[in-house]
């Protein structure tokens, strides 16, 4: 039984230093994730802008083949003005 003991303590010392080792090194594994996954926080492009929504300022009547402009939004009238707008067609009304 003398002779059997000193390679169980070789073979016991060598399997618990593997484990230490390994759980050493998960942890040092999962170390550096939890950092890289910071980075990414930062860096990552997840605050996107939003476009911007539409307002309804006014409506545009069609009466006695004049056009009528009845504006919401006293502020929107300077714009008009100044003839700062667009005109978008939807569809063909022939």
């Amino acid at each position: 039984m003398g002779d059997m003991m000193i390679p169980f303590i070789m073979l016991l010392i060598i399997t618990i230093a593997l484990i230490l080792e390994r759980k050493y090194h998960e942890n040092d594994i999962k170390n550096q994730y939890d950092k890289m996954f910071e980075e990414w926080k930062k860096h990552s492009s997840h605050n996107k802008e939003k476009p911007k929504s539409k307002e309804l300022v006014g409506l545009v009547f069609l009466d006695d083949e004049r056009l009528n402009i009845e504006v919401i939004d006293p502020k929107i009238t300077d714009r008009l003005e100044r003839k700062k707008y667009n005109i978008k067609s939807f569809g063909d009304n022939r």
